[in-house]
């Protein structure tokens, strides 16, 4: 599938995002519990994106919590007090950590298939980060967004397990 096709499949499921996260601070508990990382990626969520503000809550009070912030075209992680970004998003204010001190990172997607392949927002700015990242990454999705196959190009980069409010894969 082309960039067509992404297009298509991002607004099909951006329009049709279900809104219970309920049980998915759980799921994404018990990763952390077994991961053992001291340093935790997570994202502030959007309105209809999987919500994990609860589970960023629990996080920050076992690890160092960091957030994404858009620099440019590049996606850093801070802690810090938030402020709203340049497109409307909360970011940190704080210093930028380096990638390799972070041991999980929870990654937003519009679907994700049981081979990693995510679907973002289109901007590419996930795919620039895991490209060196070597830690443990999760996609974060409502179960119906787990489909057969997500269309996928050179550059996409892959993720190592899913978390949904129900369950939790390991992508192989």
């Amino acid at each position: 599938m082309d960039y067509q096709g992404k297009k298509e499949l991002r607004a099909q499921l951006s329009g049709a995002r279900p809104h219970s996260s309920e049980g998915l601070t759980q799921q994404l508990a018990a990763i952390v519990s077994s991961s053992g990382a001291e340093t935790i990626a997570s994202y502030v969520p959007l309105a209809n994106e999987p919500d994990v503000s609860e589970f960023n809550r629990l996080a920050a009070q076992r690890a160092n919590l960091v957030l994404p912030r858009i620099i440019g075209d590049t996606l850093e992680f801070a802690s810090g007090e938030q402020v709203r970004g340049p497109l409307g998003i909360f970011e940190p204010t704080g210093k930028a950590v380096a990638i390799s001190s972070i041991g999980l990172m929870i990654v937003p997607a519009l679907a994700v298939d049981e081979m990693g392949n995510r679907l973002g927002k289109g901007k590419g700015f996930y795919d620039r980060v895991l490209g060196s990242f070597r830690g443990l990454s999760v996609a974060v999705v409502f179960d119906s967004e787990v489909i057969e196959a997500v269309p996928s190009e050179s550059h996409d980069q892959r993720v190592a397990m899913i978390a949904t409010p129900l369950r939790t894969l390991v992508v192989g």
